[in-house]
């Protein structure tokens, strides 16, 4: 609070100190002064109010200056620029360009050099690139196009866009370049993935003998990071050294070194650096988090983490990314939980990781309860990275119709290849190829170049849906029409594809013309297909060649056994039984989550902890019950493994999924459909009964397993028995 006795009266006394407020209570209490004063005429004076609660940097600020701009009739292009430059830092940065377009509108007066780097950042802020293509042509219109600051912000503009190659044309058509021109040159190259071409960039600069400064050094830093290169990481770090002798006092560019060892997988590096630091930032803190969980060390990034006296937003998503992406979804979650309780607000990296973490558990009630609460504020079809994720949250989740809903509201040409990709993935895991080609078409025509993911994702669509004719024209498209070599990936989606269909010879042929030699991918798709067909001859020696590549995975073993028992080859099953036990191999474990009330509830074969445990038992006996009464005789043939003969429909009726879908029955209403996610393939057994439950009690089911989604309906699954 300023004593009113300080003040001082006469015009000049009073601007200068409200140049010197720091917050809006104290710059109201000027205003106040200046009004009792009698200056609110004084355009001067009036103009520095407007500046200074316009520059304050609070939204109280602004509507106060912007109040006191639409009491003036004329104001001049130093009041408009002001505005324009308060909403340019804003959370509103498009009110910058309605000012900036009404400014014109008026034609009262013309705008300056000054004008344009305020309006460009703006437009560098929002979600679309129209609104500075239309600037970038009144820059050129009014004459200031060879402005140093105003190409610097359109290089930045086009940088923020990945448009780099009009950002380069701007550079280059430069007379002058500095720093700036430079930095935001290379910066730019980063972010686009065009690693050595900044590194080129600034091989150019110091050609130009214009030295780098920190912001230089960070860009390039990145650029390393992008690289993956270590050796040119080590002589970037020299250079850190060469040209900043007060290094310790940056914390930001210690903070970039240690990202781009962590980034190359270089802890050790990382790690010395970050220890030598005498004042150890939030910043450098949450790369050593990120960098230890990159490498899988998740252990030891929640060590660290757990020691931080300070945590921002960056470093509780790093470390809710660091377990998302190891697959340790729910203590992403429940970190998630703890960083609401703290009340850090969640930006959109961190949103994106807790939709991965939703779909790796299809925990699809906790992803619409945070849609709901934080993304829906936000412009949702205009933020591509994070309608991305949540259409793979969708479709993971088993709604692949609010999948496809999200997809068709975002506008055409902000459709990006990893948005296609993600929806024609969530496609093929649901069965649905034909729309999955539909959506692949559409990509052709848009613009988005199919990559090698595309691919995968568009092949194993008509895998799973037996489009065999167009699976074969679209793998010869690969190469021929896109220049795009197969990978193991697409020669798997091949082989799956024609064996499903029983074109065993073909797919044989496939596997042994390859480039490469097949993996144990490929020779599961192949015993797969053979389980279904019951060609044994042919899965004796895929499953021989999965057992040579992957001798202690205790599933392979499962999946050889149950194809040899469904032919009856009941001395074979029993070669491969006693081969797991003399290896000391276990069969591993099948559990099932299903999501109620926003916990997960999870369930292993036979279990009886749950709370709900009665409940369930007597549940499991009606569908018995029913299940008998409707004809139903149980498939006991893949329990080889598990117990005894006489055991073996009692072990069937309790198989996790089955516990999942009694515990559904009994607290799902019967609008609701029940969800179930399995870590294994679902048996014959299971997928027979879950038909003849659908329609006996009228529920919809949804189970997703290892390999793609059920939805029963009525009696029937949506993959037709074709899995």
């Amino acid at each position: 609070m300023y004593p009113m006795k300080r003040f001082l009266k006469g015009n000049s006394s009073l601007v200068t100190l409200l140049q010197s407020c720091k917050s809006f209570n104290q710059a109201l209490q000027v205003h106040a002064q200046i009004v009792l004063n009698g200056l609110c005429d004084d355009i001067f004076t009036l103009s520095r109010l407007i500046s200074s609660f316009a520059l304050l940097g609070s939204e109280d600020g602004l509507i106060h200056s912007r109040n006191l701009f639409s009491q003036i009739d004329n104001p001049n292009v130093f009041i408009w620029n002001t505005m324009m430059r308060g909403y340019s830092r804003s959370n509103s940065p498009h009110q910058a360009l309605l000012l900036y377009m009404s400014m014109l509108s008026r034609g009262i007066e013309s705008p300056n050099n000054f004008t344009y780097p305020f309006v460009l950042n703006s437009c560098a802020r929002l979600s679309s690139l129209k609104p500075g293509y239309q600037v970038h042509c009144h820059v050129i219109q009014f004459g200031f196009q060879f402005d140093l600051y105003i190409r610097n912000a359109l290089i930045h503009l086009y940088s923020v866009f990945g448009h780099i190659n009009d950002a380069r044309k701007v550079f280059e058509r430069s007379l002058v370049r500095d720093i700036v021109s430079y930095n935001t040159m290379i910066n730019g190259y980063t972010q686009v993935k065009q690693p050595c071409a900044a590194l080129w960039l600034f091989r150019e600069m110091q050609d130009s003998d214009i030295r780098p400064d920190g912001f230089t050094l960070v860009a390039l830093l990145s650029a390393c990071s992008v690289l993956n290169d270590p050796r040119i990481g080590k002589r970037i770090h020299a250079l850190v050294y060469k040209y900043l002798v007060y290094i310790d006092s940056n914390m930001l560019l210690n903070a970039a070194v240690i990202d781009m060892y962590a980034k190359c997988g270089l802890m050790n590096m990382a790690e010395r650096v970050f220890s030598t630091m005498r004042t150890k930032n939030t910043a450098a803190w949450s790369c050593m988090v990120s960098g230890y969980t990159r490498v899988g060390e998740v252990e030891t990034a929640r060590r660290l983490f757990d020691q931080m006296e300070q945590r921002d937003v960056v470093s509780w998503t790093a470390m809710i990314s660091g377990y998302s992406q190891a697959g340790q979804f729910s203590e992403a979650l429940e970190l998630f939980g703890q960083m609401e309780y703290m009340s850090i607000q969640p930006d959109e990296v961190t949103l994106v990781a807790v939709f991965s973490a939703c779909a790796g558990l299809g925990a699809f009630d906790f992803g619409k309860r945070v849609l709901r609460k934080y993304v829906e504020i936000m412009i949702l079809d205009r933020n591509v990275f994070l309608t991305t994720a949540l259409i793979d949250m969708y479709a993971k989740c088993g709604s692949i119709e609010s999948a496809l809903d999200v997809f068709n509201r975002i506008p055409n040409d902000l459709k990006t290849a990893s948005l296609f990709n993600s929806t024609i993935s969530g496609l093929a895991q649901h069965g649905l190829g034909k729309t999955a080609i539909a959506i692949f078409r559409e990509m052709e025509l848009m613009g988005p170049r199919p990559d090698g993911v595309t691919f995968v994702g568009i092949l194993c669509a008509c895998s799973h849906s037996g489009l065999v004719d167009e699976g074969e024209e679209l793998f010869e498209s690969m190469l021929n029409v896109y220049g795009i070599k197969p990978e193991m990936e697409h020669y798997g989606c091949m082989v799956d594809l024609l064996a499903r269909d029983g074109r065993f010879d073909e797919a044989y042929d496939l596997i042994q013309s390859m480039p490469h030699e097949a993996n144990s991918v490929i020779w599961r798709a192949l015993l797969g297909a053979c389980r279904i067909h019951g060609n044994a001859e042919m899965g004796e020696i895929a499953g021989q060649k999965l057992l040579e590549l992957e001798p202690d995975h205790g599933a392979r073993y499962v999946l050889l056994s149950n194809m040899l028992a469904n032919t009856n080859q009941w001395e074979g099953a029993g070669r491969v039984r006693k081969l797991m036990e003399d290896r000391g191999i276990q069969k591993p474990p099948g559990w099932s989550y299903i999501e109620f009330n926003g916990t997960l509830h999870r369930f292993l074969a036979s279990e009886k902890s749950h709370p709900q445990a009665k409940q369930i038992e007597l549940m499991l006996k009606d569908m018995i019950m029913k299940l008998k009464c409707g004809g139903y005789v149980t498939n006991t043939s893949q329990v080889v493994f598990d117990v005894d003969e006489e055991e073996k429909e009692t072990v069937v009726a309790r198989h996790s999924e089955k516990l999942a879908l009694a515990f559904g029955l009994i607290n799902f209403s019967p609008e609701e459909t029940i969800r179930i996610i399995k870590n294994l393939r679902i048996c014959g057994d299971c997928h027979s009964s879950f038909k003849l439950v659908s329609k006996i009690y009228g529920r919809e089911i949804m189970v997703r397993d290892s390999i793609r989604f059920h939805h029963f309906r009525n009696g029937t699954c949506s993959c037709m028995d074709f899995w």
